[in-house]
C-alpha cells in the first residue's frame, strides 16, 4: 500500500470520528444534493487528521516539482483552501498566498492576497466540477501568475480534473470520495450498503465497495 492510500485510510478514520465524512441528503454549493458530505474543515481541530491532510498535501508538492518542475509559492482558494494553503507553505518553506471568491469592495480592492508571481500551485480542500478551482486560476494568471497544478484533499470525481485539464492545470489529489467511503466501509465504520447507494446515485450503475 502507498503512502497516499494509507492517508486516505487514516483520513476516512477520523474524517468518521468528527463527524466529516457523512451519508444522508446534503446541498453542495454548487446547489446540487448530494448523498454524500465532505467537511475537511472538521479535521482542522483534530491534530492526527490534521497531520495526515498535510502530509499528503507534502508529498503532492514533491510530485508535482518531480514532473512539472519548481513551484515558486502555495495559493490557497478561500475560505476551505486557505488554512490547509497555509499549513503547507509553511511546511515546505514557500511563500503563501490566497484568492479571494471575488474582490473585496473596501482598501485595495485586490482578489488575490500575498504571493502571486511566478509558477504556483492551487490549493483547494474538496473538488466537485472544479469551479473554484478554475476561477482562482484565472484571477491568478490576471495578476501575471503562472498556476501549474491544483492540489485538493478530496477530488469528488465530479468532473474538476476534466475541466481543470482543458485550462491547462493538472490536478492531484490526497484522496478521492469513493476511496474514503471504501475505507470507511472496509473498517466498519459506514454501511457498505448506504454508501455503495449513495455511489450509485452518484455515479450511475452498480457501485461495489
Amino acid at each position: 500500500m502507498t503512502g497516499l492510500a494509507l492517508i486516505e485510510r487514516l483520513l476516512a478514520r477520523r474524517l468518521v470520528a468528527v463527524g466529516g465524512l457523512r451519508l444522508g441528503e446534503f446541498r453542495l454549493t454548487s446547489g446540487a444534493v448530494s448523498p454524500v458530505y465532505v467537511d475537511m474543515r472538521s479535521l482542522l481541530s483534530d491534530p492526527r487528521g490534521r497531520l495526515a491532510a498535510v502530509a499528503g498535501l507534502s508529498a503532492l508538492l514533491v510530485q508535482v516539482e518531480e514532473e512539472l518542475g519548481p513551484v515558486d509559492a502555495v495559493v490557497g482558494v478561500a475560505t476551505g483552501g486557505v488554512p490547509w494553503a497555509s499549513m503547507l507553505a509553511a511546511a515546505s518553506g514557500k511563500p503563501l498566498g490566497y484568492v479571494r471568491p471575488r474582490a473585496k469592495e473596501h482598501g485595495t480592492g485586490r482578489r488575490v492576497e500575498g504571493a502571486a508571481s511566478g509558477r504556483v500551485v492551487v490549493v483547494d480542500d474538496v473538488a466537485t466540477t472544479g469551479g473554484s478551482v478554475a476561477s482562482a486560476a484565472e484571477a491568478l494568471r490576471g495578476e501575471g501568475a503562472e498556476p501549474v497544478a491544483a492540489l485538493v484533499l478530496v477530488d469528488r470525481e465530479q468532473g474538476a480534473a476534466e475541466r481543470l485539464r482543458a485550462l491547462g492545470l493538472r490536478l492531484y489529489r490526497v484522496a478521492t470520495l469513493r476511496g474514503l467511503l471504501s475505507a470507511a466501509v472496509g473498517e466498519g465504520l459506514l454501511p457498505r450498503g448506504e454508501a455503495e447507494e449513495a455511489l450509485r446515485r452518484l455515479y450511475g450503475g452498480p457501485q461495489a465497495l
